[in-house]
């Protein structure tokens, strides 16, 4: 319960700060001196979320990913490049065959598009070097995409219930060992 009042009050707060969408921007170095996307680059952004949830496609990322482009995973640096980002990619699909991620909700404010999703699948593959656990997961999370001028995609912020999303395959957490 604590988890979903936490994520509604976070999609709460960054729809009332895109009211502002000039004045709320961090100072970014990708932003060209501040300034934002156009309606046209917004559209486009829209599009491309649409299509890198649940595409795993070389040719999609080509012109759409900056060279210094990273992405965190719950405040973790996981991928610093292109190529990075499509191994880690690439585990979910083969761990999760049948996954599929479903925005419940999307805002592209400014340089940013803030999403809240929902991943589904069922681990029949080896994912992270690990055998198959024929288990089903649900999980929801939140993302924010910071795009720069030319709408490239330079940073990634996801955030999830990493602990739900492994005992749903069916880990479980033992108390230290205090002796």
């Amino acid at each position: 319960m604590k988890w979903q009042t936490f994520l509604i009050a976070l999609v709460v707060l960054f729809f009332i700060s895109c009211k502002n969408e000039t004045k709320s921007l961090d100072n970014d170095v990708q932003m060209d001196n501040g300034k934002i996307m156009g309606i046209k680059e917004q559209a486009e952004v829209k599009n491309f979320v649409d299509q890198y949830l649940n595409t795993i496609n070389d040719t999609l990322l080509d012109g759409r990913i900056t060279d210094n482009y990273i992405r965190y995973m719950n405040g973790i640096p996981i991928a610093t490049n292109k190529t990075e980002l499509n191994a880690k990619m690439t585990l979910y699909a083969i761990g999760f065959p049948n996954y599929s991620i479903d925005k419940t909700f999307t805002e592209v404010c400014g340089n940013r598009a803030f999403i809240q999703w929902e991943f589904t699948g069922t681990n029949t593959g080896e994912f992270a070097e690990v055998i198959a656990t024929g288990k089903k997961v649900h999980i929801t999370g939140f993302s924010q995409l910071h795009f720069n001028m030319e709408g490239e995609l330079f940073q990634e912020d996801i955030y999830f219930n990493q602990l739900d999303f492994l005992q749903q395959l069916g880990y479980s957490l033992s108390p230290p060992n205090l002796n």
